[in-house]
């Protein structure tokens, strides 16, 4: 599922490669009425405010491995709002030219993923060794908290390539464009820690458990480092907007981060020996039962299951990726009534 998002990614990034070799019309020059509002509309430079809000998604370990079976199983259709998560902010945006700007950006949100998706393709699976049984067996699921912030590159290849005075689709209000960026963001991932005599649920943090044995030191065994809470990504996108008119705007678009972390939902590695957990949680007895919990919990799928140490948990070998598709408002701060272009005429 990863791979598959990665290649949406990779493909978007040879478009604008692609999009930059074409020739640039000049420009043409003609007394233009730009203050009648009869006028199509053409973007201005200048700087913006815009507001973003949507749906957001975690593309881990955690999870099923494949795209449609994320939203298509019974668990989703079942309770879509607990399943959901979504994800906000503002950013401010200059352009100078037209079809070409950049973006700097805050968002907040929460990303969610569960191996319970897997439920149905587990009833179905031919051998216990199938993969979607082994993931609804793995039986976890986080719940990971995210503030973000970046900077992106816009690009409206219509407008931006076109004939700014007279080329009928630069004029378009109705305009695609394809994002390019770098984010940095802070991460806290939870998971659900159930009582099994009222069958209530809560939530806790999984980075202070350790569930893979990050930091322990004992020898003779290796164990990850601790992983930091904040981590940087590699950012893509595309969106499609519609100007009201010169001075607003609104859109849909597409945002996906390739994170260079794997720790997004706090699964990565291997199952821990559980004497090395007591060990090192020896002097907290809180932390001691919760990791035992929450680092195996097939426990809660089969009584008395339990992974062998040393057996896969997750997959190391591709960092988390987590994406937004939201709703966009933009307003331009001030806005000209001429085109930058000719006053220097």
């Amino acid at each position: 599922m990863r791979k598959s998002l990665q290649g949406i990614l990779v493909a978007g990034l040879m478009t604008i490669g692609l999009g930059t070799l074409a020739p640039n019309n000049t420009f043409a020059q003609s007394h233009i009425d730009w203050i009648n509002p009869d006028i199509p509309h053409i973007e201005q430079r200048g700087f913006s405010l815009g507001m973003n809000i949507g749906l957001s998604d975690m593309w881990g370990d955690v999870g099923t491995y494949n795209i449609i079976d994320r939203y298509n199983n019974k668990i989703v259709k079942d309770d879509i709002f607990k399943n959901i998560r979504g994800m906000g902010g503002m950013y401010l945006r200059y352009s100078r030219v037209p079809g070409v700007a950049f973006r700097w950006g805050i968002n907040y949100g929460e990303v969610y993923a569960s191996d319970e998706w897997n439920y149905d393709q587990a009833m179905k699976a031919p051998t216990v060794r199938s993969d979607p049984y082994q993931r609804y067996l793995r039986n976890l699921d986080a719940k990971t908290s995210i503030w973000e912030t970046n900077l992106m590159f816009e690009f409206a290849p219509l407008r931006a390539l076109s004939n700014w005075e007279f080329s009928r689709l630069a004029k378009m209000r109705f305009q695609p464009y394809i994002l390019l960026g770098v984010s940095g963001f802070y991460f806290n991932p939870k998971g659900t820690f159930t009582n099994l005599d009222n069958k209530s649920e809560t939530w806790v943090d999984l980075r202070p458990l350790r569930t893979e044995g990050q930091g322990f030191t004992r020898e003779g065994s290796t164990y990850p480092s601790t992983y930091s809470v904040f981590s940087y990504a590699a950012l893509g996108g595309v969106g499609v907007k519609w100007d009201l008119g010169r001075g607003m705007a609104i859109g849909v678009e597409y945002q996906l981060r390739y994170t260079f972390t794997d720790y997004l939902d706090d699964v990565s590695g291997k199952y821990i020996n559980g004497v090395d957990a007591e060990i090192a949680f020896y002097n907290d007895a809180s932390k001691k039962e919760l990791n035992n919990r929450m680092r195996d919990k097939s426990r809660e799928i089969i009584p008395g299951y339990e992974h062998t140490p040393g057996t896969l948990r997750g997959d190391n070998s591709n960092n988390d990726m987590f994406s937004t598709l939201s709703v966009t408002f933009m307003w331009k701060v001030r806005w000209r009534t001429i085109p930058w272009w000719r006053t220097y005429q």
